[in-house]
Order: C-alpha cells, then structure tokens, then sequence
C-alpha cells in the first residue's frame, strides 16, 4: 500500500491557526483604583489594570452616575465631581478583541465644601452701610451671623436686582432680613444663581458702631 504525503508550507499552517483561534475568555481585571472620597466640585483620577489572556488588544470604556469624565478609551481617566453631596460610581468595561468583556467599578462618597464668604471686623458710620457682595449658586446653603457694639443695625442680604431697589428706595424683596437687632443669626438656601449683596445698614443710627459679621456657603 502506498501513502501519499501532501507537503503545507509552514506559513499556512501559522495562518490556519491563527484563523481558527478559540476566544481564550474575557480579559482580567487586576484592580480599578481612584479615591473614594472626593469634595463637591473636585476632581480625580481613575486607573484601571487588565490583561487579557490572548495577550491581544483590549479596549476600556468608562461611564459614571454622576458628575463627568475628561476622556474615555483609556486605562485611566480624570472625573470631576458633581456640585452636589452624596454617593457616586466610576464604572470601567474592559473588551478584548473577541467582544468578550469584564467590568469593574469604584464607589465614591461626594462630600460638601464650606467655603468662608465674610469673616471681618470694622466700624460703621452714623447714616452709612457696608456691603458686600459675591456670585451664590442655586441650592447653596448660606449662613452666619452678626454682633454690633452698640445699639441697633440692620443685616440684609438681596439678589442684584432688589440690592439696586433698595439702594434707590424702591419696594424690594430680601433673602435674609433681620432688621433692628444688636445680634443674629441667619440660615438659608439660596433659591437661584445671582450676584447677592449682605448689607449691614447703619442708615438710621445716630452713632458709629463696632460690629463683627461671618458669612459662609456650603454646596448641597
């Protein structure tokens, strides 16, 4: 009996395996780091490292509940924090070049940020007021509190347009009004995004007055 021997170039046979090729299973995820505690308006970076068992390429595709993502498509990527306090997930999908795919993800705690508006000491003169004035966010948190010396003063706080009412004696509306008083405290929530004005007013004092005023914010 005769046998016939057939000869394949060892160039098809590389190219016949590499064909056939079995998908080996999803890639690995060895760990997603990033911090887990971020301040509201912050930011902070994520990695991811993975490997995949065909040593073939991989792609990663980031997502988060809240906030946003600077890039995507890559093992690490920059997240900004929302405004807003509370509990938020950085979530990584890694897909190897078989469509196969293993996720992973970091749970983050969004803390609020206290910021200090006013912290001063100063006098005012009979028949004058101080102001102040900064740009406040929808659903911040304002709150302080005052102490004059002697006698009565009056602490307001107005959004831009009622500030220019009441500078030019017209009706206005105020956020914060405590009127007559030598000491007070102030607790708010401020109910849109505008420029807004703290006035303590001396006006209709008789006397120079020492007064002292903190003023703070706090994200929601």
């Amino acid at each position: 009996m005769k046998y016939l021997h057939t000869w394949i170039p060892a160039g098809l046979l590389l190219l016949a395996a590499v064909v056939c090729k079995e998908p080996t299973g999803p890639p690995v995820i060895n760990s997603t780091s990033g911090d887990t505690v971020v301040s509201a308006n912050d930011s902070a970076t994520y990695a991811c490292n993975a490997w995949d068992w065909g040593l073939g390429p991989i792609r990663f595709h980031w997502s988060c509940s809240h906030g946003k993502l600077a890039w995507d498509s890559v093992p690490s990527v920059k997240w900004y924090a929302p405004e807003s306090s509370g509990p938020a997930v950085i979530r990584v999908v890694v897909t190897d070049e078989d469509q196969l795919a293993v996720s992973d993800s970091v749970d983050v705690l969004v803390t609020k940020v206290t910021t200090t508006l006013i912290n001063f000491g100063g006098a005012i003169k009979a028949g004058h007021f101080r102001e102040w004035q900064d740009s406040l966010r929808l659903g911040y948190a304002l709150e302080g509190n005052f102490l004059v010396d002697t006698n009565l003063v009056s602490f307001l706080v107005l959004d831009d347009s009622n500030y220019w009412r009441w500078v030019n004696s017209q009706t206005y509306e105020c956020l914060v009004a405590r009127l007559f008083t030598r000491a007070d405290t102030f607790d708010t929530v401020v109910p849109g995004t505008d420029v807004y004005h703290m006035v303590l007013d001396n006006s209709f004092g008789k006397l120079e007055k020492d007064f002292w005023l903190f003023v703070k914010t706090t994200t929601p």
